[in-house]
């Protein structure tokens, strides 16, 4: 047999993968995600910016002749947009005027200038909120139409309004005998679907949970589907699908969806740093860590393993892409330098998340540690035996004193 042709044969072989990738093609149609249809939900929640709006209007554009006038910014498309709401009557209890600079020009034109309906509800603890029926709208920044509803919640002498970019590109695709749905959102805001910023995912017939932002994988990562990677390209509108046999996430993908899903969150707690670090009375002056903690990726028997293997205990942090709180343990208290180095060098430290669990660890640890909730932190020994739970979100020096206790607690059992 010629040689070449061996070297060929005996390389398929080895990569029955590259035999079994299959691919589809569809062009896909722009729809809205709306949430108000229960029965029929869309695959992906809206691309939303919020707003806190205040009193202070330092640098803002006005509307002459208001009462009680809230006002604040949010950033889309590298650019400034003001939204203001006010009363046209000073014995009005809720705002009854919304205006937004849909063009980013610092000022507000008379067709950004609108009325708001506004419904009296009640909030959480039987509170009373205004909220104000979605405003449809389209904002023009750097060339780029974007169409936006605009939505307002008042409560006392503060307001949130809330930016729904709800247009998203879907396609069906048949890969072997099940169809899929493509759901692709224009994250980077550029008018177009595909491009290297937008983000998708892919889901069958029966199921009703539409994904957010942090369940969504990147264009250029794929995505584990069962026991295929899913992967994704779109030209014009068209997306073809590409399916590879898989038995796990690829490592590459799986990262890169951490390292985005962190970012995300990581800019959200940055517009309301100032105010969180205060309400929680947070000290700024703590030292940073020079390196950041050595996260291991892995199972908890990897994990026991590890832990057994170097004599330290295992410290794993429960906890999933959707949770608020775990990701402020990761804004505010990985970070310090003092957590840092304890994690470092006196544990093996493991985080366990949900989305990315394949060996069922999630609910085993949930009922290991008796945890209500997340972020659960759990230190256990090398033989699994659990030495200290330590429950949600903790200030840096409260989570030092937590780390002692399972160090001393680590060294009584030896």
């Amino acid at each position: 047999m010629n040689p070449m042709l061996r070297y060929t044969l005996t390389s398929l072989a080895l990569c029955p993968a590259l035999l079994a990738q299959t691919s589809a093609t569809a062009t896909g149609t722009v729809k809205v995600a709306d949430l108000s249809n229960r029965e029929a939900r869309p695959p992906v929640m809206p691309n939303s910016e919020a707003v806190t709006l205040k009193a202070t209007l330092d640098g803002l554009p006005t509307w002459d002749g208001l009462n009680g006038v809230l006002g604040g910014t949010c950033t889309v498309r590298e650019k400034s947009v003001a939204v203001l709401v006010g009363k046209s009557k000073a014995d009005l209890e809720w705002p009854d005027r919304l205006a937004i600079d849909l063009d980013g020009d610092g000022k507000f034109n008379k067709n950004e200038q609108l009325e708001l309906t506004v419904e009296e509800q009640k909030g959480r603890g039987n509170t009373k909120i205004g909220v104000g029926k979605a405003i449809d709208c389209t904002l023009k920044l750097g060339g780029v139409e974007l169409p936006a509803k605009v939505g307002v919640m008042a409560r006392g002498d503060t307001a949130t309004a809330s930016l729904q970019f709800s247009n998203y590109l879907e396609a069906t695709v048949k890969l072997g005998d099940v169809e899929q749905t493509i759901a692709i959102v224009d994250k980077d805001q550029d008018g177009t679907y595909g491009s290297a910023g937008d983000l998708w995912t892919a889901r069958k017939a029966g199921d009703n949970n539409p994904t957010s932002a942090y369940g969504l994988s990147g264009m250029r990562e794929r995505r584990f589907d069962k026991d295929q990677l899913l992967g994704i390209s779109v030209k014009d509108k068209v997306v073809q699908v590409t399916a590879t046999p898989a038995t796990a996430p690829d490592a590459k993908d799986a990262a890169a969806h951490r390292e985005r899903v962190e970012k995300l969150w990581h800019e959200r707690f940055d517009k309301d740093r100032a105010e969180f670090y205060k309400a929680r009375q947070l000290d700024e002056g703590r030292p940073l860590a020079t390196a950041p903690i050595q996260w291991h990726y892995v199972s908890f028997d990897e994990g026991l393993a590890m832990a057994k293997k170097s004599g330290k205990p295992l410290f794993i942090d429960v906890m999933a892409f959707w949770c608020v709180w775990c990701y402020r343990m990761d804004y505010t208290t990985y970070p310090d330098k003092e957590v840092a180095e304890l994690l470092n060098g006196s544990f093996v430290p493991v985080k366990l998340i949900q989305e990315q669990d394949l060996a069922g660890d999630y609910k085993k640890l949930m009922d290991k540690l008796e945890a209500r909730g997340i972020p659960a932190m759990g230190i256990f020994d090398g033989d699994g035996n659990k030495l200290h739970f330590i429950g949600g979100w903790n200030k840096p020096e409260d989570f030092v004193k937590e780390l002692q206790t399972a160090l001393d607690a680590a060294k009584a059992k030896k």
